[in-house]
């Protein structure tokens, strides 16, 4: 082959590749972009409770789970390459894990003795997933790394803990006991079992916590009343050396179910201060309460979308629970689910 054909060659050669090259950035980003418009939540449709995902742009729907048993509280990893929900399949409450395809389903305990109320929650990077387990008489948590199979024992106390979720490093758990004579507030947990904060004092539930790491929003009852906060770092300090509290939300009705926005600049959170639990957002400071929902039915579970510009919830406003998704300013409300199943815990 002679010189200028062998360099015509090379250039055609680069040009296939470049746009062989194009053609797999396109695809791969259209696919993280199709991950982020799906949400999997909970429906009885085919009369016992299963988990589907659904995307929001052309409503094809999938079946994760096929089953006679309960299958419910569905959990992304961080990556949406994995889901953890719990099931009775086995005769117990275990956590298994199926993908978003539903083509792989993973036993990931086996006799833990997993209360129907706790939740489960993956660490930031997909590896670990913690949860509470009776397994040993009392409520304790546990974390699972998921690959190995191995669980570590959390926390060793005489309260019934509740998990609340892991810090965005996976540094931390979060978590608050429910016993009435038990020590109350949030406590922090390093997940090797080593390091104890407490952090609240009040009777404190609901936890999360915010993207970035700084604060964490939580729901305070005190004198029959449902309330929210946050607590957030010092500047420049850490969780040990003690916390700044702050109460969101004024109302003598319930405020509950607050949610973060990715930026860590908002809260999406349930009031039923117009008379039913609707769904409304604030600024990290309280401010700018605004009401997104208002149909006369309950709207509940708020969750919003990886790129912040929407929010998931469940609505009653047509008898049973349907998976809704509004824009973040409450405009173009749409219906997502259509049928007299109930459908419930969104997770985006």
């Amino acid at each position: 082959m002679g010189v200028g054909m062998q360099s015509i060659w090379n250039r055609a050669f680069s040009g296939i590749s470049f746009f062989i090259l194009a053609g797999l950035v396109s695809l791969l980003m259209a696919c993280a972009a199709s991950s982020e418009q799906q949400i999997i939540f909970v429906s009885d449709s085919d009369g016992d409770q299963e988990i589907f995902l659904i995307d929001i742009v052309d409503g094809t729907t999938i079946q994760l789970t096929d089953n006679d048993a309960q299958d419910f509280s569905p959990v992304w990893t961080k990556h949406r390459k994995k889901i953890a929900y719990l099931t009775d399949e086995s005769g117990n409450l275990e956590v298994n894990q199926v993908s978003p395809k539903g083509d792989e389903i993973t036993r990931l305990t086996h006799g833990e003795n997993i209360n129907v109320y706790d939740r489960l929650a993956w660490s930031p990077d997909g590896d670990r997933l913690a949860f509470v387990s009776q397994r040993e008489g009392n409520p304790e948590l546990y974390v699972l790394e998921s690959k190995l199979g191995n669980t570590t024992r959390v926390t060793f106390n005489q309260a019934r803990d509740r998990l609340a979720g892991w810090s965005p490093n996976g540094e931390w758990l979060v978590f608050y006991a429910i016993d009435s004579d038990s020590e109350p507030g949030l406590w922090l947990r390093n997940p090797s079992g080593v390091n104890l904060i407490r952090l609240t004092q009040g009777v404190d539930t609901d936890a999360v916590w915010s993207p970035d790491g700084e604060m964490i929003a939580f729901v305070r009852t005190q004198d029959d009343n449902l309330d929210i906060y946050v607590v957030a770092k010092p500047d420049a300090g850490t969780w040990r050396e003690g916390v700044q509290e702050l109460r969101l939300t004024q109302t003598p009705e319930q405020d509950i179910s607050p949610d973060w926005s990715p930026d860590s600049r908002a809260l999406a959170f349930v009031s039923s201060r117009d008379g039913n639990p609707e769904i409304y957002t604030m600024r990290a400071d309280g401010a700018r309460q605004r009401r997104l929902t208002n149909n006369g039915h309950d709207d509940l579970e708020p969750v919003w979308s990886p790129d912040g510009q929407k929010i998931a919830f469940v609505s009653y406003a047509f008898g049973a629970g349907e998976i809704f998704v509004t824009d973040a300013d409450g405009s173009d409300q749409q219906r997502l689910t259509n049928n007299n199943a109930e459908e419930n815990s969104p997770d985006w």
